[in-house]
């Protein structure tokens, strides 16, 4: 019996999107989003919306589709440019919207451009992590941000904010570097 329990708590985490063996992106297959991403971002006050779809990506798990990440900009009263991420687990309705650079935390820049989205974590790790690099907007420069995220037990995104607090003003400006920081 004790076997069984053991054998059973281990499938389970096998099939927990927190056992996450393999996780890779790739481009979507269908950009069916678009509308409701569009809406979504007017929803939370954002007008002329772009959707970066060279930065927008599938997310899989084993080759398994967890959803897409969806990245684009707005603005705020036609003056504050503001990024954000989307999240659809069916590639059609969007489960989460969280605005990043430009409003919150950031609202003191704006987001100028999305540089990149990858994967931080090592392809054995338990919990994957995906950070994306922002070039932001000061007053008098230009720099680079990040924004963290992780995936919970239903398959929905997180804002890790103590990872992303490890990042700032690490001067930082690729993927690669993000990753091998995050791994040390």
């Amino acid at each position: 019996m004790k076997k069984f329990f053991s054998y059973s708590a281990l499938a389970l985490m096998m099939f927990s999107p927190l056992a996450l063996a393999s996780v890779s992106l790739s481009q979507p297959k269908s950009t069916e989003f678009d509308k409701t991403i569009i809406t979504e971002a007017e929803h939370h006050g954002l007008s002329r919306i772009e959707l970066d779809k060279s930065q927008t990506f599938t997310v899989l798990n084993n080759g398994k589709v967890l959803g897409t990440l969806i990245q684009g900009k707005g603005w705020v009263r036609e003056v504050q440019p503001v990024c954000f991420v989307g999240w659809s687990k069916d590639g059609k309705r969007i489960d989460q919207f969280m605005p990043t650079i430009g409003q919150g935390d950031w609202e003191t820049v704006g987001c100028h451009k999305i540089d990149s989205v990858g994967l931080i974590s090592k392809k054995d790790d338990e919990n994957a992590k995906l950070a994306v690099i922002y070039t932001i907007e000061a007053s008098d420069h230009y720099g680079n941000d990040y924004y963290v995220v992780g995936f919970n037990k239903s398959n929905d995104i997180f804002y890790d904010e103590s990872t992303t607090e490890k990042f700032q003003n690490s001067y930082l400006k690729t993927m690669a570097d993000l990753r091998k920081v995050y791994q040390k």
